[in-house]
């Protein structure tokens, strides 16, 4: 295979490939650091001095595939590959190399199984038990129980949640607006604040210390800067006892929202996924009033497994509501003059 200069060995291109992603703020931070920490550990040590004239099928069988199967999950085995194919169709696309031997090449070339999705590890029946234990943690520790609360509420990413700043949260229009660099869609995604989330932002809000009130971010640390991923990550494997992630939150106010009567793609924009230019086109006109209907529902299941107990409020919603009923708030208002929180 004819080669530019520069390039000789299967290193040589996954590094260049790693040195450009590692600075493209297109990627999100998450996979960035997973695919370097990947090819790193995994690929490199196991294939980064063949030789690119030998790099073929077999050879990735042989020397990278087989082995990693007997020791990795099967994802894990096929992000590698996809990685690799990746870096190799970046230096072809950019004319670094004048031919791709890994052109076509598929995980299935290399696989015959199914791909099982990771089961979850929190369940419907777990709902009520998961609900008083962060409820517990919030009242004894507002600063920690705070993000798991906020992502069962709303089925957000731990990435576009750590990245929220008072300034996106809004009490005149009452909705939470993470911005297109923090989704991992890389589209605004604009949520809905219910009475309950509001009451328990006030909590929590009164509860920071003076230093961290003084900084933008919403889960700020000592020194006022932004909560990281890492310590995001170990925050959920302490407040969990390593029993689920936050990714298991997510899944479980997605799968639940179905037992309360919200609609399949209503559920769907909530947390953020694409639907197509159809269907999307199709819900646009009143896409947050249902929305906010169905985490007005949502809220309201949570308040029945003990969910008031950490933000306050006293709220007459029925978790199944009437397709023609609208919900009603009781007790303190969640309306507020001011625009946002500041920051």
């Amino acid at each position: 295979m004819a080669k530019k200069p520069g390039f000789r060995t299967l290193g040589d291109v996954v590094e260049w490939w790693l040195s450009r992603i590692e600075g493209d703020r297109t990627r999100s931070e998450k996979y960035r650091a997973s695919m370097a920490c990947l090819m790193r550990k995994h690929v490199l040590p196991r294939v980064g001095k063949v030789a690119l004239r030998k790099v073929d099928r077999v050879t990735l069988d042989d020397q990278l595939v087989f082995p990693m199967h007997q020791e990795l999950a099967p994802r894990t085995v096929q992000k590698a590959l996809q990685g690799l194919r990746q870096a190799f169709a970046m230096a072809e696309t950019q004319k670094r190399m004048d031919s791709n031997p890994l052109a076509g090449t598929t995980f299935r070339d290399f696989y015959k199984g199914k791909l099982r999705p990771k089961p979850a590890a929190l369940s419907r029946v777990d709902l009520a038990e998961l609900v008083q234990h962060l409820v517990s943690v919030f009242n004894a520790e507002p600063a920690k129980g705070m993000l798991p609360l906020m992502m069962l509420a709303h089925g957000t990413r731990i990435a576009e949640t750590l990245g929220a700043r008072w300034g996106h949260v809004s009490l005149d229009e009452r909705v939470w607006v993470i911005p297109e660099a923090n989704t991992k869609s890389r589209r605004e995604h604009v949520l809905p604040l219910t009475t309950q989330v509001l009451g328990l932002l006030r909590r929590y809000r009164a509860a920071l210390p003076d230093a961290r009130l003084k900084t933008a971010w919403l889960f700020p640390v000592r020194g006022g800067a932004g909560m990281a991923l890492t310590s995001g990550h170990a925050l959920m494997r302490e407040v969990s006892g390593r029993q689920w992630t936050s990714h298991d939150l997510r899944k479980l106010m997605r799968s639940s929202l179905a037992d309360i009567g919200v609609d399949h793609m209503v559920g769907e924009l909530l947390i953020n996924h694409a639907l197509g230019v159809t269907t999307e086109t199709y819900l646009t006109r009143d896409a947050m009033d249902r929305r906010r209907e169905a985490l007005e529902r949502w809220h309201a299941r949570l308040d029945e497994c003990g969910f008031a107990d950490a933000h306050g409020q006293k709220v007459a919603v029925p978790a199944l509501l009437k397709n023609d009923c609208k919900p009603e708030a009781a007790g303190d208002s969640a309306v507020s003059g001011i625009s946002t929180w500041g920051g």
